[in-house]
């Protein structure tokens, strides 16, 4: 059996935590949504520098910055295949995903796992 694409399931990071690994292994994003809480906030998706950090490195070819209004909600659904988050040559990054620089957003994930 494969994955396919109703494999989809939501990850998320709370407002108050700053970073975290949400799941490692190489997995799809397919999209994200990303909620203020009050006040204006921002995080940053990315891959993982090793099973347990994620990178703040913006080399990483999966990187992807999020800003979102004070009261606002912010949600990118992605075309295709998503974003493949795994290892790849030259890029510094093993597989997964995670949330670093989190700062009043709760950020749902929805990956392939």
């Amino acid at each position: 059996m494969g994955m396919y694409k109703s494999d989809v399931k939501p990850v998320v990071i709370a407002s108050n935590i700053s970073t975290a690994v949400l799941f490692t292994g190489p997995t799809r994003l397919r999209g994200f949504i990303a909620q203020s809480t009050g006040s204006s906030g921002t995080a940053i998706i990315n891959g993982l520098a090793n099973t347990t950090t994620v990178s703040t490195s913006t080399n990483t070819q999966v990187y992807i910055p999020i800003a979102v209004a004070s009261g606002g909600t912010e949600t990118l659904n992605l075309p295709e295949d998503g974003v493949l988050y795994a290892q790849r040559n030259g890029t510094g990054i093993v597989d997964g995903i995670g949330v670093v620089s989190n700062t009043s957003l709760t950020v749902t994930l929805f990956i392939e796992k």
